[in-house]
C-alpha cells in the first residue's frame, strides 16, 4: 500500500506543473487592471517599498476595507525583485502552488492519497481559482492560509494526541487569515458550524475554541484602522444597487464552481446522495458542513449588508478547496471509479481551460472594464525597456481618460508603466476632447520636448492619430523605429534642429540642480545662435532661489553677448530655448555659456559637464565660429 501511495506522488508532481503552467502562461501578457494598481500603490510603488507602518497608513487613507499582511509581504518582495508586473505576479503564483500542494496534504489526511490527488487536479484546473494565480492580489494567500488552518483544525479535533507546534501554528493562521482579508471570517463561520454540529465527535473542543479567540485577539490592534472607513465604504448606494440577492448569487455560484458546466452537477448530486446513504465516512458530512457554512453565511451577510455584485464572486473563493475535496471523495466513493471520474475530470478541465482563455472577459472574473479602451501600455513599456534616454518623452493617444487618470493615490496607469518602470515622462492625447483642446495638447508637447518616443497601436489609428502625426512631422525628424509590428509601433523622434545620432550632454551643479541635456545651433544666415537646455531641480525651493544667464564669450574671455536672465520658476522647467544675435560679432571663435547663480547673493554655482568633465561656474553650451 505504501509503495502504491508513493506512486501517486508522480502524478501529483504533474498536477503541480499543470497548475504552474496555467498560472504562469502569459503572466506578463496583459495590462494591470484597477485593483492590481491599488495593490502596488499600497505597497509603495510610486515612492519606495513601504514598511509596515507605511502600509497601514496607506490602507487607512486609501483602502480602508483591506488589511495589511499581503501588501507588507508584497513590499518586501518588491525590495528583492523590483516593481515589474511579472515578478510581482509571481508572488500570487507561488502562494497558488502552495495552495495546491497543501490541498493534497489536507485531502490525504481526511481521506486518502487518491482523493487528495483528484482534489488537487480539480483545484489546479478550476477557472475560478486559476484566474487569481495571475493577479497582484491577496486571494491565493487567503486560500493557502484557509487550507493550512483547516488542515490544522482537523488534526487537532480528530487525532488522539496533539503537539505544541500544531497549536502555535493554528493560532498563527487565525491571525494570518484575518490580516490577509477580513472576509476570512466566513471561513471561521464554516468551521465554527462544523464545530457546533459535530461537537460530540470533536476532540479538544474547548481548546480549539479558545485558540480561535486567542488568534482573533491579535487583530484587535488593527481593528480601529479597519472600522474607521470600511463600514462607510460598504454602505455606498451604488454598490448596494448593483448587489445581487441570495437567489442570484446562488445561481451564479452554481455556474462558477463547476467551471461553467452545470451538467457536472448531475453526477455529483446523484453520487452525493448515494454516499450519504452509505455514511461511510464522517469527514464527508463535516466537510459539507464547512463548505455550506461559508456559502450560507456569505449569503446571509449580503442580504443584511448588500455588497456582492456579479464582479465580486471572488468572496466565495475560500469555499473552493472544500468543494473540490468533496467532489473528489464523492467521485471515488464507489467501485470502478474510473468509469465516471476520468470523463468528469476531462470535461472539468475543458471548462477550466475555456475560462482561462477568456481571461478578463469572463463574466465572473471580478475585473471591470475601466481600462478596456486603454492602449497596450504594457507592450509599449516592454518595447522601450533599456532603449530610452533621460530627456525623452513618451507620446501617444488614447480613447480612454483612464490612461492618465489619477486614482486613489494620485497616480495613473501610465504613471506606473512609464514613470515607475521606465523613469520617463509621458503625454497621451485624448481624442474625445474638444478640437481646440486637442490642438493645445499637441502644441504643448511639441513646444516643450525636443525628444519624443511616439507609441501607438496601428489597429487603433483614427482621426486623432493623423492630427498628432501631422503636428509631429512638422517639427520633428524621424529617427530609428524601436518597434514595428502589426500591433505595435514605437518611433524615436528628435526636434528638427538636431541630428538623430547626437549624444546627450548633461550638466550637474553642486546644489543638485541639473541640466538634463543641452544643445545649440549657429544659424549663419540669420546671424544668431539658438540654445536649448532642459532643467530639473532637487527641491522646489530652488525655483525661487536661482537664476539662469546665457552669455557669449570672446576668445579674450570678454562677454560680448547676453540673453536676458531668467528665474528658474519663470517658464524654464523643463525645456528652455533662448536666441542671441551674432550680427555685431567680429570674425573669430566664440563659446556660449550657461551660468547658474543665487538671485539674492549673486553667488555663482559651480557645475560639471558629465560628458567632457569640464567644471566651473561658466559651462559651455556650444562653440561656434563667425566667419570673416
Amino acid at each position: 500500500m505504501i509503495a502504491r501511495d508513493q506512486l501517486l506522488l508522480f502524478p501529483m508532481t504533474a498536477v503541480l506543473l499543470l497548475g504552474f503552467a496555467l498560472g504562469a502562461t502569459q503572466l506578463n501578457a496583459d495590462l494591470l487592471w484597477l485593483d492590481e494598481l491599488y495593490s502596488l500603490s499600497n505597497m509603495g510603488v510610486f515612492d519606495h517599498p513601504f514598511n509596515l507602518t507605511e502600509v497601514v497608513d496607506s490602507l487607512a487613507e486609501h483602502s480602508q476595507n483591506h488589511v495589511p499582511l499581503y501588501f507588507f509581504l508584497g513590499s518586501g518582495w518588491a525590495r528583492l525583485v523590483g516593481w515589474a508586473p511579472l515578478p510581482m505576479r509571481y508572488l500570487s503564483l507561488f502562494f497558488g502552488l502552495l495552495l495546491i500542494a497543501w490541498t493534497y496534504r489536507f485531502g490525504t489526511d481526511l481521506f486518502d492519497r487518491r482523493v487528495a490527488l483528484l482534489a488537487a487536479a480539480l483545484l489546479s484546473t478550476s477557472g475560478f481559482v486559476i484566474l487569481y494565480f495571475h493577479e497582484i492580489r491577496m486571494y491565493t494567500l487567503l486560500l493557502c492560509f484557509t487550507v493550512v488552518h483547516s488542515w490544522l483544525y482537523w488534526r487537532l479535533t480528530s487525532r488522539e494526541s496533539s503537539r505544541l507546534w500544531e497549536w502555535f501554528f493554528f493560532v498563527g493562521t487565525v491571525s494570518a487569515l484575518l490580516y490577509t482579508h477580513v472576509f476570512s471570517l466566513f471561513v471561521f463561520a464554516g468551521l465554527g458550524l462544523r464545530h457546533l454540529l459535530f461537537a460530540s465527535r470533536i476532540r479538544r473542543w474547548t481548546g480549539v475554541f479558545l485558540a480561535w479567540i486567542c488568534g482573533a485577539l491579535t487583530f484587535l490592534p488593527y481593528l480601529p484602522h479597519y472600522l474607521r472607513g470600511a463600514l462607510a465604504e460598504r454602505t455606498i448606494p451604488a454598490l448596494q444597487e448593483s448587489s445581487l440577492n441570495a437567489a442570484e448569487l446562488a445561481t451564479g455560484l452554481a455556474h462558477i464552481v463547476v467551471n461553467g458546466l452545470e451538467v457536472l452537477w448531475l453526477p455529483l448530486l446523484i453520487l452525493a446522495g448515494l454516499a450519504f446513504r452509505k455514511r461511510s465516512n464522517a469527514n464527508i458530512g463535516g466537510l459539507l458542513t464547512v463548505w455550506s457554512g461559508i456559502i450560507l453565511s456569505l449569503l446571509v451577510f449580503n442580504e443584511i449588508l448588500p455588497l456582492i455584485d456579479r464582479l465580486r464572486y471572488r468572496f466565495f473563493l475560500a469555499s473552493m478547496p472544500f468543494f473540490v475535496i468533496l467532489c473528489a471523495r464523492i467521485l471515488l466513493a464507489f467501485g470502478r471509479p474510473r468509469l465516471l471520474t476520468l470523463p468528469f475530470l476531462l470535461v472539468w478541465i475543458v471548462g477550466g481551460l475555456h475560462i482561462r482563455g477568456l481571461g478578463d472577459s469572463w463574466a465572473f472574473a471580478g475585473r471591470n472594464s475601466l481600462f478596456v479602451d486603454v492602449p497596450p501600455l504594457h507592450q509599449f513599456a516592454a518595447a522601450l525597456r533599456a532603449k530610452t534616454e533621460e530627456p525623452e518623452l513618451v507620446v501617444g493617444f488614447s480613447r480612454s481618460k483612464f490612461v492618465d487618470w489619477p486614482l486613489r493615490h494620485g497616480y495613473s496607469l501610465a504613471d506606473y508603466y512609464f514613470g515607475v518602470l521606465l523613469n520617463r515622462d509621458h503625454a497621451f492625447v485624448l481624442p474625445g476632447a474638444a478640437a481646440d483642446a486637442v490642438e493645445r495638447q499637441i502644441e504643448t508637447i511639441v513646444a516643450e520636448h525636443p525628444y519624443l518616443l511616439f507609441v501607438f497601436d496601428p489597429a487603433e489609428q483614427q482621426e486623432i492619430f493623423d492630427r498628432v502625426a501631422a503636428a509631429i512631422d512638422d517639427d520633428y525628424n524621424a529617427c530609428d523605429a524601436l518597434a514595428h509590428t502589426e500591433t505595435l509601433r514605437v518611433q524615436r523622434l528628435v526636434i528638427n534642429v538636431l541630428a538623430c545620432d547626437r549624444g546627450y550632454q548633461p550638466i550637474h551643479f553642486e546644489n543638485d540642480v541639473r541640466i538634463l541635456d543641452k544643445f545649440g545651433q549657429y544659424e549663419r544666415a540669420r546671424e544668431s545662435i539658438r540654445l536649448v537646455t532642459g532643467w530639473a531641480v532637487a527641491d522646489e525651493a530652488q525655483l525661487q532661489q536661482y537664476n539662469v544667464s546665457f552669455q557669449i564669450i570672446a576668445p579674450d574671455q570678454r562677454k560680448v553677448g547676453q540673453a536676458g536672465d531668467r528665474h528658474l520658476y519663470d517658464n524654464i522647467l523643463k525645456w528652455h530655448s533662448v536666441e542671441m544675435s551674432t550680427a555685431d560679432l567680429p570674425p573669430g571663435d566664440y563659446v556660449a555659456v550657461v551660468i547658474l547663480y543665487d538671485r539674492f547673493s549673486n553667488a555663482k554655482v559651480s557645475g560639471t559637464d558629465l560628458i567632457s568633465g569640464e567644471s566651473g561656474e561658466f559651462l559651455p553650451v556650444m562653440r561656434f565660429t563667425v566667419a570673416g
